[in-house]
């Protein structure tokens, strides 16, 4: 068997000296495929990390070997982690803004790799389901949705051709019918190069479909590794046997009342960027919207010019009786408040050098709304401990991120939050945990608007949809079973 990666009693612990990775063992051999799977913070991204030799500052090597490549990756010099990572390795985090360099085009970030080759390009951009034509490949990352932002950083890396491609929540805000694109994708580029696939998720349906090994982390502990197939049969860990529980899905009541925001006759203004038609549609108190539709339709641009973050738009908004202006900063301080956003890519939203706390407080502050231990009950609101105030975002998974992002849009008590695939970085339970609270939100009169790709979370807490595609608006067309059938969003 030609091994890959061999891992060996691996621990790694932080600078408090709690173990942050114990004891993982596990091999990947060329042409093979492995899962790693785990909650939030459970230690998924370290331990794929550790396999470049990238350990988070103030970590450290405690027991255990990593050989990575022909690399003995914890003892290697310099010298040789650095040819490790750029000539036998390609790495895909959580983020996909992180990836892209801001001021470079698509075509100078994909020439990167495969420089002069332009029909490789396009052929990987049709493989990825991402358009070939010059428009696109002039585009810059901020032009971009998440969904096609992620696809171009997959496309950018796969040009490498490594022998190891480790992917961190690769399927995170795709929906169904360019995840399935992309899982065929890897399956071809496997087969023909015969690399080993590290994909590192929560989303057990889509892993399942690719990955032939599965490992189950926990709290940095490793609770089971095997064949996928027979750990989906017979789950051992309690952990493993809630996530592939069913969900129990029940949608709040909507409660009477006039609308909180109405939307006339909106669009982005932009035809270049999105096919969409004029979109009118109204929120009222406790109701919850789901937004769905494919990658690029301009669901994320319909979220910020809701926020006013946007440029000038064509149509109104109104909140209550009063129109909106289409930049936030000619709102009125109540008008600012009343409107929340959650936005895609939390790891880009928070500032990299202040604490959780800080940022938090700074949202208080903003709102004349701190009182003490407010940030505290914050934290607690989304599920995340108080001391997690003194941490980086750097030192917190991408689902605690995500969380936090939560918190600080809910720090100045909207009435109308925008979430913009809140759950996609979430595993199954924190996702619970996340609808839940919006629920509770839902039925003290808090009105959200929901865009997501993940139509079970839509049907457990969305009473009325919009699904947006080819141009036009279908209300009410989410929970439509045709619907999902044509755009291939079931589970």
């Amino acid at each position: 068997m030609r091994w890959v990666v061999q891992v060996s009693g691996l621990t790694i612990r932080n600078p408090q000296g709690d173990a942050v990775l114990q004891d993982i063992n596990f091999e990947l051999a060329a042409g093979g495929s492995l899962a790693l799977i785990g909650g939030s913070g459970a230690g998924k991204s370290t331990l794929g990390r550790a396999l470049l030799g990238d350990l988070t500052s103030g970590q450290r090597h405690a027991g255990g070997q990593i050989i990575c490549c022909g690399c003995e990756v914890l003892q290697a010099t310099p010298r040789q982690l650095r040819q490790l990572r750029f000539r036998h390795t390609a790495w895909l985090g959580q983020d996909p803004a992180q990836e892209l360099t801001p001021g470079m085009s698509v075509r100078r970030q994909l020439n990167e790799f495969h420089r002069g080759d332009a029909n490789a390009i396009r052929e990987m951009l049709a493989s990825l389901g991402l358009p070939q034509d010059d428009a696109f490949l002039q585009r810059f990352p901020h032009q971009l949705s998440g969904g096609q932002r992620r696809r171009v950083a997959l496309a950018r890396v796969l040009l490498k051709r490594p022998r190891l491609l480790i992917l961190d929540e690769p399927f995170a805000g795709l929906d169904r019918r360019h995840r399935e694109q992309m899982m065929a994708e890897l399956r071809q580029l496997q087969r023909q190069y015969r690399f080993a696939l590290l994909l590192i998720g929560h989303q057990l349906n889509a892993v399942a479909e690719i990955a032939q090994r599965m490992l189950v982390l926990h709290n940095g502990q490793q609770l089971e590794y095997g064949d996928t197939r027979q750990l989906f049969a017979t789950p051992k860990s309690p952990l493993l046997q809630a996530w592939l529980s069913p969900v129990t899905c029940s949608r709040p009541v909507t409660t009477e009342g006039e609308p909180l925001l109405r939307v006339a006759h909106w669009h982005p203004g932009d035809s270049r960027r999105t096919a969409l038609s004029a979109l009118s549609f109204a929120l009222h108190p406790g109701q919850c919207l789901a937004v769905t539709g494919p990658s690029g339709i301009g669901k994320s641009t319909l979220a910020r010019s809701l926020a006013g973050l946007n440029p000038p738009h064509q149509g109104t908004i109104t909140l209550g009786d009063r129109p909106l202006a289409s930049d936030v900063r000619r709102r009125s301080r109540e008008q600012q408040r009343a409107i929340a956003l959650v936005p895609q890519d939390p790891a880009h939203s928070l500032h990299p050098l202040r604490s959780v706390g800080q940022q938090l407080q700074q949202a208080l502050d903003r709102y004349r709304l701190s009182r003490p231990g407010s940030v505290a009950a914050l934290l607690h609101q989304v599920g995340l401990p108080g001391d997690y105030a003194r941490r980086l975002p750097r030192e917190l998974s991408g689902g605690e991120q995500q969380r936090v992002a939560l918190a600080r849009a809910l720090a100045g008590q909207p009435s109308v939050l925008i979430c913009d695939e809140v759950t996609s970085a979430l595993d199954v339970l924190s996702a619970r945990t996340i609808l839940q609270l919006l629920s509770q939100l839902l039925a003290q009169g808090m009105a959200v608007l929901f865009i997501t790709h993940d139509l079970p979370a839509a049907r457990q807490i969305c009473t009325a949809g919009l699904h947006l595609s080819g141009g036009d608006a279908d209300p009410g067309a989410v929970f439509d079973k045709e619907i999902c059938d044509d755009f291939n969003m079931r589970d």
